[in-house]
């Protein structure tokens, strides 16, 4: 049975096909690899961006709790498939209107997936690293969201996600994100402080 907002899935596939060079770039953001490399390289980057002391450190801080966010959030979605997965990928499901629109797009921007689709595990990742680092760097965040959105939009574009299963990613996300930077790593104090001494006794930081 597909799930609430799933009328959406045939509007957004509807223009697989009707503009390639659209199609290439929605194949581009929805890659594997091509946003989740590019925000490790945004975090490296900002790891070993800042000269002044005080300043590198609350960076530094962020993007630890950043990486801490990140697994958590994959973790959590493992758990939510573990015990809940209420509807399979767009392509698979009974309705054949959506299931050939679906299928199409897949075909053409992404490729089939397997694994479940609600929440999406790629919309979560991504948005718990642009909540961590927005929390560090605003600026920089609101990049990071931007990416995340991107890569959001073109796993919907590609058929392989209904629009709930984005919504719930960026919620998980978001929610995971902001406990692990506001609520949970300074409730572990020393434990982070020692790590960032570690990385400081081994040149890492």
């Amino acid at each position: 049975m597909p799930p609430p907002l799933s009328g959406w899935t045939i509007w957004i596939t509807g223009f697989v096909g009707k503009a390639p060079a659209l199609d290439e770039f929605m194949s581009f953001l929805a890659s594997d690899f091509f946003i989740p490399v590019l925000i490790c390289l945004i975090m490296l980057t900002l790891w070993l961006s800042q000269s002044d002391r005080f300043k590198r450190e609350k960076i530094q801080r962020a993007v630890m709790n950043t990486s801490v966010a990140i697994g958590i959030s994959t973790l959590g979605v493992h758990i939510v498939n573990a015990f809940w997965d209420p509807w399979p990928r767009p392509f698979l499901v009974d309705d054949p209107a959506i299931r050939e629109s679906a299928r199409h797009a897949a075909q053409t921007v992404f490729y089939y997936a397997h694994d479940p689709s609600f929440p999406s595990n790629a919309t979560t990742i991504a948005f718990a690293a642009a909540t961590g680092i927005f929390l560090g760097n605003r600026k920089v965040g609101i990049i990071v969201y931007v990416l995340a959105i991107g890569w959001a939009m073109a796993r919907f574009y590609a058929g392989i996600h209904f629009f709930v299963d984005i919504l719930a990613g960026v919620a998980l996300g978001v929610s995971i994100a902001l406990f692990i930077c506001k609520v949970f790593m300074p409730r572990v104090e020393p434990f982070p402080s020692w790590a960032m001494n570690l990385f400081r006794f081994l040149y890492l930081a």
